[in-house]
């Protein structure tokens, strides 16, 4: 990956994480299943996109894997409290 297209994919990334974050933050709000799946979807496919861009350019020298690690640890704490918020407005702790 050149280093133009890694900086295309990483802004794609943190867009994907800015919609995402707000239908967990709305479907926390408002209770509203759909949202909530779809946040959770959205973080699955944040946290495995990043992690493969990250063995990826690993495996091929590139500076962005740093990135590419960094924002997949990120993303999965606020997932962690995503799960966490769910779990409590479930009431299963």
């Amino acid at each position: 990956m050149e280093a133009r297209n890694g900086l295309i994919t990483f802004g794609i990334f943190i867009v994907l994480f800015a919609f995402t974050f707000v239908f967990c933050l709305d479907a926390l709000a408002v209770p509203n299943p759909t949202y909530g799946i779809l946040a959770v979807i959205g973080y699955v496919v944040c946290v495995v996109a990043a992690l493969f861009n990250s063995f990826t350019s690993r495996k091929n020298g590139e500076a962005l894997a740093v990135w590419f690690s960094t924002y997949a640890v990120i993303v999965g704490i606020v997932f962690v409290w995503y799960l966490t918020r769910c779990g409590t407005a479930f009431k299963w702790w």
